[in-house]
């Protein structure tokens, strides 16, 4: 247990190190919070969730400290609450029907990450129906005003209003997938620094093997229905599909690197996936079709040597 608490000690003040740049009010502090996360899931994965813990609720008493209680509440649920959560679900295992061990998979982590989004925004637009234009207006009125601080002084702010009516309209969506990325990048970020030296407690994860739960699918298609109605009920269910879009697209990469898995030219394959989809963005719908087809299309066990039924 010292041990443990001298680790999660180190962690925690590394977390809100990186977490209070943002006080200094700096571009470049971004990523430095960005990277909040990361010291959490070295301590989680390497040490066990528990670890995690008394590192995020070390950070949250530094940043109370520093920039105030909800300074550190907002660190709390968007970076340690999920750290150790997925920390948690990560070391979940059972044995396995070949007498090995059957860890927590991919998908699943991912349809949590996913399901936490997508509940924490519709317990949002719920709290906020009351208001004029509901959690969209809100919205709307504050990326409006943050516009027009950014419009020269005496020069015309005309179609402002449009704009933010856009913005504000999938604002919820874009806000939670960078936050889904943020999760997944500094959780694979901190696995690979373990497997390194060798301090990780479960294997890693692989990209093929994400099978994202069934539930998902019932949810976007009636979030994909919700989404061509007209007020609330279009705008929940237009940033609900947002956010399902990133699930089936990292399922949908998982079926192009198990297409590629015995295939010589495979780096080479998946660099040029990247880079193209890193370039070109769009193509990323057709990698989320590609994922959402797949409990029908069974690339995955074609391409493994199965039967694909």
């Amino acid at each position: 247990m010292p041990t443990i608490a001298l680790a999660a000690a180190f962690a925690g003040a590394a977390s809100a190190a990186f977490y209070a740049s943002l006080l200094s009010g700096s571009l470049g502090a971004l990523i430095l919070a960005y990277l909040a996360q990361l010291p959490l899931f070295v301590i989680g994965l390497w040490l066990g969730f528990a670890g995690a813990a008394m590192a995020g609720a070390a950070a949250a008493v530094a940043l109370a400290a520093a920039g105030g209680i909800v300074f550190a509440l907002v660190y709390l649920v968007a970076n340690a609450v999920p750290a150790v959560a997925v920390s948690y679900l990560a070391q979940l295992n059972r044995p396995g029907a070949d007498g090995g061990t059957e860890w927590y998979p991919p998908g699943q982590l991912i349809g949590w990450l996913v399901g936490s989004a997508m509940a924490a925004f519709l317990m949002t637009t719920v709290i906020f129906a009351g208001e004029s234009g509901g959690a969209e207006g809100l919205i709307r009125n504050f990326v409006e005003t943050a516009l027009r601080t950014l419009v020269p002084a005496g020069q015309a702010a005309d179609g402002l209003g449009g704009v933010a009516a856009l913005v504000a309209r999938f604002f919820p969506g874009v806000v939670a997938d960078s936050w889904i990325v943020m999760v997944i990048a500094n959780a694979v970020l901190a696995q690979g620094l373990l497997a390194r030296f060798g301090r990780t407690l479960r294997p890693a994860p692989a990209m093929q093997d994400i099978e994202l739960p069934s539930w998902m699918m019932g949810a976007t298609a009636v979030a994909a229905i919700g989404s061509f109605m007209p007020g609330t009920a279009g705008f929940v269910g237009g940033n609900l599909v947002l956010m399902a879009v990133l699930a089936y697209a990292l399922a949908g990469l998982g079926v192009v690197h198990a297409l590629v898995q015995r295939s010589p030219s495979r780096t080479i394959a998946l660099v040029a996936t990247y880079t193209f989809l890193f370039i070109f963005g769009w193509p990323i719908v057709i990698v989320a079709l590609l994922g959402a087809a797949e409990p029908w299309l069974n690339l995955r066990r074609r391409a493994r040597g199965g039967t694909g039924t």
